[in-house]
């Protein structure tokens, strides 16, 4: 298969969205905002067809990364998480892989209200890989 994004053949992932002909190379669907989701079936999504998150979180003036300090964008999208528990917990996605990676499942949790199973399982929806250790 031909990558939609880079042109070359050689591409195995396919975008798991409905009719969606896409496919692509797993670090070009990385750099252009694809999601794999690393549980179940493995499923992968175009930037098009993607989850999203349906957290209703509000901001009060400019909120920060938890993790990094650094501002996060004014809505959750593909670069900016929030905690499906508490909505008060912001994280830029490139800090929040870091810290599952380096928590692995037992010891990844909402860093703010310390919820374990709901925002796993959220992460693991948007793609956020969880090692098992």
């Amino acid at each position: 298969q031909r990558c939609c994004i880079c042109r070359l053949w050689g591409a195995s992932v396919t975008c798991r969205g409905r009719r969606c002909p896409r496919n692509f190379h797993f670090p070009c669907g990385s750099e252009r905002g694809c999601v794999s989701q690393f549980f179940g079936e493995f499923k992968s999504f175009c930037w098009k067809h993607r989850p999203v998150q349906r957290v209703r979180a509000v901001q009060r003036d400019q909120t920060l990364c938890l993790i990094c300090q650094e501002a996060v964008a004014g809505r959750p999208c593909y670069d900016t998480l929030v905690c499906p528990a508490c909505a008060s917990a912001w994280f830029h996605r490139r800090c929040i892989q870091g810290q599952a990676l380096r928590s692995a499942r037992h010891r990844f949790r909402c860093p703010l209200c310390q919820d374990v199973a709901t925002f796993q399982e959220e992460m693991f929806r948007l793609g956020i890989k969880i090692p098992d250790r």
